[in-house]
């Protein structure tokens, strides 16, 4: 009877630790709530430390996924709202990179020469001279600052860690994961024409929180943002089903299809006409003969045609008063940002200034609140708050990554390579076309993430066809 009751109430070992720990530490978590966020802190040092494939392929799989937390600073009692996924990515960086420095000081010395490196530290050197010897820091400029950083951090993390062709296979096989799983969310807000609760946490509302309006977002801040997003991998997704085989072709086609279904669920005009110009590129790269790439062209033409006769359905967030709103927005903020340009055309107002420093300048128009708006136009928006300096470093990045894709893509034989080659053409010009309308670098950690992972892919792939170039002329 007693050997019986007793089996009947043994506990394996290691369930009982387990227990146990998840005790202590939902006990820690009540009495100190900082304790789980330092508890995690650790474990993500430690993943980073020892370089876990797994861990940083899950960091990028999340990169879509954004969480805002309103957080209690116990010190000071004030309660703020922080970027965990930005923070989380500078807690990675800084280790990996900390500990490349110490066991590989001359190989990273080396890395930094590479032309698409030092042209990312040259932006962000000119964004930082922009706040430096401009108007000054602002809470504003200091949050793209820092979100800039992370951009280029996470690029350097990439670069410096995928060191062979079946683990940068691995990388773009996430992507293409982790966009399928956004798409299938945002196509599921459209559907119930809801945020959804989850959004409603990892995004909680401020004071200009509106309803969706059936223009799905998914885990992004903003349906523009998820359309900017998506029109970056979709030109690799698209190259991927074209020229792939077995699962990266697969993969492709999937991504491609929901991506598209779902960056029509945002009514994002800009995102829409920027995807026009990717198929556009898509045909002129992979459309075959000539008539071939004629009559493919006039197929598109004929359905923007119908695109624009159908507006009213297919698109009714921007028909009435409500576009016409935006649009007068736009042009005043254009006009304010040319003249910041103007006074100080060599730097300008200082990276991320333009938010905190328009409404001095609008005060007298009652329908634009200060303090909301960036300026909605890339060109202008880098003009007027890093000057001619930042905008030249800024472009010198993109013309060297077009001039770089476009010999990889003649000289690549590997499938992968041409897809990467042409999704870093197809990226550069969606946020060309999208960017005459709107500016996500600062305002989308998400997006800006993204770009410079897709340069790193570029970095990556050149330098393995430089090396089969290398050994094919020694053999």
């Amino acid at each position: 009877m007693l050997i019986s009751v007793s089996k009947a109430f043994y506990v394996e070992p290691t369930t009982l630790i387990l227990g146990l720990l998840a005790a202590v530490l939902g006990t820690a978590f009540v009495l100190a709530p900082w304790s789980l966020a330092t508890l995690c802190c650790v474990v993500v040092v430690v993943l980073t430390a020892v370089e876990s494939e797994r861990f940083l392929l899950g960091m990028v799989f999340l990169i879509p996924v954004g969480w805002i937390a309103s957080i209690s600073f116990p010190v000071v009692g004030d309660v703020s709202r922080l970027d965990v996924a930005t923070t989380v990515r500078l807690v990675v960086t800084g280790t990996f990179l900390a500990g490349r420095i110490l066991r590989e000081r001359e190989a990273f010395g080396s890395f930094l020469r590479v032309p698409l490196t030092t042209l990312s530290l040259l932006v962000a050197a000119a964004t930082i001279a922009s706040l430096v010897f401009g108007s000054g820091l602002t809470y504003e400029s200091i949050k793209a600052t820092v979100r800039l950083l992370s951009y280029i951090g996470f690029y350097l993390v990439l670069v410096l860690w995928v060191d062979s062709r079946a683990l940068l296979r691995k990388v773009a096989v996430t992507i293409m994961v982790s966009t399928i799983f956004v798409a299938a969310f945002g196509i599921l807000q459209e559907a119930i024409g809801n945020y959804t609760s989850l959004w409603l946490f990892l995004n909680p509302p401020t004071e200009w929180f509106a309803p969706m309006d059936y223009r799905a977002p998914s885990f992004f801040a903003n349906c523009n943002f998820f359309a900017g997003y998506l029109n970056l991998v979709l030109p690799f997704s698209i190259a991927c089903w074209v020229l792939g085989d077995g699962r990266l072709r697969r993969l492709g086609a999937w991504s491609t299809c929901l991506g598209v279904v779902a960056l029509l669920c945002t009514q994002s005009l800009g995102g829409i006409l920027a995807f026009g110009g990717i198929v556009v590129l898509a045909i002129w790269c992979f459309g075959g003969s000539g008539k071939r790439k004629v009559a493919l062209l006039g197929a598109v033409c004929v359905l923007a045609v119908g695109f624009y006769f159908a507006k009213a359905v297919l698109n009714p967030a921007h028909e009435g008063e409500g576009f016409s709103y935006d649009q007068a927005i736009r042009l005043v903020l254009w006009s304010v940002a040319w003249d910041f340009f103007r006074q100080s055309p060599l730097l300008g107002v200082g990276w991320g200034n333009f938010n905190a420093l328009y409404g001095s300048y609008v005060s007298d128009i009652s329908w634009i609140p200060a303090g909301q708006f960036d300026v909605h136009n890339i060109y202008l928006q880098l003009l007027s708050e890093t000057g001619l300096l930042g905008f030249g470093a800024f472009f010198w990045l993109v013309l060297r990554a077009v001039r770089q894709a476009l010999g990889q893509l003649r000289m690549s034989v590997i499938a992968l390579d041409k897809a990467v080659a042409f999704g870093v053409l197809g990226a550069i010009l969606s946020v060309l076309l999208h960017g005459v309308v709107d500016f996500f670098f600062q305002v989308s950690p998400q997006f800006g993430t993204l770009f410079w992972l897709l340069l790193g892919l570029l970095v990556l792939s050149g330098k393995r066809l430089a090396a089969n170039t290398v050994a094919a002329q020694h053999a």
